[in-house]
């Protein structure tokens, strides 16, 4: 069979002539051996010159075209001629060859052209073998000319980077896995490769798996088997079918087999499977160095979820840390579990739910500063309160029944976090199954608070006939006397009533307030977290009056300007001439934002006393319910430059407000009242109202008021909340002075971390697990091998030494030599024996490790010293650097290794 010869392209023929030209530069007539006749144009330009173009299959068609060139000659710049012809030098005619330039018909040789076209002396004999590459390099001089190489010498890798740069858009001689995934979604990829000759495409596919590892080779199979688009799509399925997870799951490994047709029926090992599923994810997560479009990235992981279906595994997406279909699943496993942690609140089934959390967490769709992560997090964080809620109730039979200070307290320091985490379940989630379980949970929180709220309120009956003015439990019209007065008499004051501020969202602002450089402050001693306790009825035109005044008494803005401008505790702390100045809320703003007049006030050195009534929370009572409310001061206008303000004035700023409030949350409306949660005593009193009758009861028609305690009940029209009555929620307020970072004051003390022990993740040495896999799925865990004693390099191990009966091992390990000599070499730094004790005991009772919050509160100590405490801590612990304690800064975490502790110091750890 005669296989037809190939005509030389237009660049074959235009790079011999040129390499003609660069040796005989006036030469006229070139000609180039050519098997076939070609549709070639019939002139070009070379080197600034034109020429004819020629097919000549016989000596008299090669006269006939010669002779055409002479007619053309006058004198000026004729045209040049090249002739195309089969025949050979002896075959034209010696009257033809001798006016061809260097009397010869030239042979084609590529790698000659290539070289000329390199301008390269010498070309690397490897490159000899690719005799396809250097056809393709002569053909692809027409996107633009090459580049002279170095030295003159054209090497291996330089050819590699033009030909995939010039036949495949990949910039780079040898591509790593990363950009051999990122081309692979090219729209032209699959064409440019196809139309490849096939000794290119073989060896081009070979080249580049080699030059990108086990994920090249699988990635080419895919291009080669007719599937280059589904390249990163099929990664990403390898994360579920070959997930660690997942081995032993009949239908995953079924799928691994049905997978090998994308890859033209070639096997995928079980490691390099792994490595293109992770591939893939750092190509959609954005961190690779050619971020993916948002509409790229969607239709990567649509295709992705299609394959999975039809794979018949889509079930098992969870197994994926990047499809969005692997997020809704570890959340349908979240909710799962949070209905099984409601009908059993247990430790074992807390940790389950731990674990369903983190593994929603870690996956790369779960936006951590979303809402939905919020509800995610502060769902596992009510889980961790009932358990710690239920441990706790069932020690504390044999107590006697609290006051209603000490029940103040308690809501301030952890009934206003429950608040918090509750209230931000309102809402749902897009799954209904997690939505139906945020309900059921937020059902038992409520539950739990209408109790609470019950006592609180039977406890306020008492108090209430006596009230006495303390740091713990301070009524609102004793503030201004007992706390901003003596304040002012040694720092200028910013008063900030936040008008409806309950103490949850007070709590939620006090995340910002540290960010911005504000410490908390308690006085002392004992250091005491102060509250204050709203005037009854807990509505605006009672409590903040009286706490304006500083007297019960009912009244409105004009009344509280005058009562607090001339009030006799504030005059006497501030300045001669300069009375106490308030501003309400049409005070506050101007064009520019916060008024000159505010500001100027804030500013002012002769001005020490200034209070600000801030309506915002109270505003969003009456509004829109199809708003979800972030609570933080970038959100709350104004509020920034208050803040901003006084911090420039170094004041001290003292939050408080009128009242609290409730949130709607399924109440029920009940009869008609005088406001949303209260009413004038007139007719029978239902199970949830109480009678309040003297003492810190004010009202326009007498002193008393019946009240509801119950959050779910109201008299008037469905709002976003309601205030009025005596829960804990509507008479507990803030109460809380804040300077700017490093600002002492005489008499006060920065405050410790304020959060609950369950507000932290559940901590423990275990890593945070993936979702479990089905139970025929598992494998047993394997047994983890023994910790060994450090072995002595010039003898036998020295045993561990165990306290003796009755003994603390922390005071064994005090009294070891071991420990001394490290207190020794710290001096100064050391810290007290007592405070080490703190700290171990703290990391020891919570599983070793414990987040930074989290032991700032069990320690009592102001969360930014916590840094410094644990690095000085670690001078005498970590024994000749040994990691025995970890200070974690990116994860805010502190970790105590008990085994390498017991083995530095040579004591058994209990």
């Amino acid at each position: 069979m005669t296989v037809a010869a190939e005509p030389l392209s237009l660049p074959q023929i235009e790079a011999q002539a040129l390499a003609v030209l660069d040796r005989a530069s006036d030469a006229r007539v070139i000609a180039i051996q050519a098997k076939a006749k070609a549709q070639w144009p019939e002139a070009i330009i070379l080197a600034g010159r034109p020429f004819q173009l020629r097919w000549c299959e016989s000596p008299l068609m090669a006269r006939e075209a010669l002779s055409t060139l002479d007619d053309l000659d006058d004198g000026q710049a004729a045209p040049g001629l090249i002739l195309l012809t089969p025949l050979a030098s002896r075959e034209l005619g010696s009257d033809v060859v001798a006016r061809l330039a260097r009397t010869q018909v030239f042979q084609p040789d590529a790698w000659g052209m290539v070289q000329q076209l390199f301008k390269a002396h010498e070309i690397d004999a490897r490159l000899s073998r690719f005799r396809w590459m250097a056809q393709l390099l002569v053909e692809r001089a027409s996107m633009g000319a090459y580049p002279p190489v170095p030295n003159g010498f054209l090497d291996m890798d330089t050819a590699w980077r033009h030909i995939l740069g010039r036949c495949l858009v990949l910039e780079a001689s040898r591509p790593d896995a990363a950009m051999l995934l990122n081309w692979s979604l090219g729209d032209d990829s699959a064409g440019m490769f196809a139309d490849l000759p096939e000794a290119a495409r073989t060896q081009i596919a070979a080249w580049l798996g080699e030059s990108a590892g086990a994920v090249g080779t699988l990635v080419m199979r895919c291009v080669t088997a007719g599937n280059t688009q589904d390249a990163v799509p099929l990664g990403l399925v390898c994360g579920v079918v070959l997930s660690p997870q997942g081995e032993g799951v009949h239908e995953l490994a079924a799928a691994a087999i049905r997978l090998e047709r994308f890859m033209g029926d070639k096997r995928i090992g079980i490691a390099d499977g792994r490595l293109w599923a992770a591939g893939a994810a750092k190509l959609l997560s954005g961190s690779a160095l050619t971020p993916l479009t948002p509409a790229l990235r969607h239709a990567v992981n649509e295709r992705a979820e299609a394959l999975l279906r039809e794979l018949h595994v889509d079930a098992y997406a969870y197994l994926s840390d990047v499809l969005p279909l692997g997020l809704e699943q570890r959340l349908g496993l979240l909710a799962d579990a949070l209905k099984a942690f409601i009908s059993d609140p247990s430790a074992a089934l807390l940790q389950a739910t731990e674990r369903a959390a983190d593994s929603v967490a870690t996956h790369a769709h779960a936006d951590v500063a979303s809402t939905r992560m919020l509800r995610v997090k502060m769902a596992v964080r009510l889980c961790r309160w009932m358990v710690a809620e239920r441990t706790e109730g069932n020690g504390c039979s044999n107590r006697a029944a609290p006051g209603f200070a000490e029940l103040a307290q308690a809501y301030a320091r952890e009934g206003a976090f429950v608040d918090w985490a509750r209230f931000k379940l309102i809402g749902g989630d897009d799954l209904p199954g997690l939505s139906s379980a945020y309900v059921a949970l937020r059902d038992a929180a409520r539950k739990k608070a209408d109790t609470f709220n019950q006592t609180f309120a039977q406890a306020l009956q008492v108090w209430n006939r006596e009230p006495r003015a303390e740091a713990a439990c301070m009524p609102v019209e004793a503030v201004n006397e007992r706390l901003v007065a003596p304040l002012a008499q040694q720092a200028p004051v910013l008063l900030l009533v936040a008008d409806g501020l309950s103490y949850s969202i007070f709590r939620e602002l006090c995340e910002d307030l540290e960010a911005l450089g504000w410490d908390e402050h308690v006085a002392g001693p004992p250091p005491t977290l102060a509250v204050g306790i709203a005037a009854l009825p807990t509505i605006t035109e009672v409590s903040r009056t009286s706490l304006l005044s500083g007297r019960l008494v009912v009244g409105a803005a004009p009344q509280e300007k005058s009562a607090f401008s001339t009030h006799a505790s504030l005059v006497a702390a501030s300045r001669a001439g300069t009375a106490p100045v308030l501003f309400h809320k049409g005070d506050l703003a101007d064009a520019e934002g916060l008024s000159s007049v505010v500001r100027d006030a804030i500013a002012s050195t002769q001005q020490q006393v200034v209070a600000v009534v801030y309506n915002a929370v109270d505003d969003h009572l009456s509004g829109s319910n199809q708003i979800h409310v972030r609570w933080t001061i970038d959100d709350l206008r104004l509020l920034g430059p208050l803040l901003s303000e006084a911090r420039r004035a170094r004041r001290a700023v003292i939050i408080t407000a009128d009242h609290g409030h409730v949130i709607d949350d399924g109440t029920v409306q009940r009869g008609q009242g005088d406001g949303d949660r209260w009413r004038l005593p007139s007719g029978p009193l239902d199970e949830s109202e109480l009678l309040f009758d003297g003492g810190r009861v004010k009202a326009a028609a007498g002193s008393a008021a019946v009240c509801a305690w119950s959050e779910g009940v109201r008299h008037g029209a469905k709002k976003n909340g309601y205030h009025g009555g005596v829960s804990a929620q509507e008479v507990v307020v803030p109460l809380s002075v804040f300077t700017p970072r490093n600002m002492p004051l005489k008499g006060w003390q920065v405050a410790a971390a304020p959060q609950p022990d369950w507000w932290a993740p559940l901590e423990s040495a275990a890593s945070p697990l993936a979702p479990e896999a089905p139970a025929f799925s598992r494998k047993p865990p394997k047994p983890k091998p023994a910790a060994m004693p450090q072995p002595d390099l010039f003898g036998e191990a020295a045993p561990l030494m165990t306290p003796a009966p009755g003994v603390h091992w922390i005071d064994a390990l005090q009294a070891s030599s071991a420990y001394m000599a490290q207190k020794a070499l710290a001096a100064r730094v050391a810290p007290a024996d007592a405070d080490v004790r703190a700290l171990l005991d703290a990391l020891a009772s919570r599983g070793g490790k414990l987040s930074k919050a989290a032991l700032a509160q069990r320690l009592g100590m102001p969360a930014m010293r916590i840094s410094g405490f644990v690095n000085a801590a670690k001078r005498v612990l970590n024994v000749d650097q040994a990691a025995v304690l970890v200070l974690d800064e990116t994860a805010a975490s502190v970790e105590l290794n008990k085994e390498l502790l017991a083995r530095q110091f040579r004591v058994t750890v209990r």
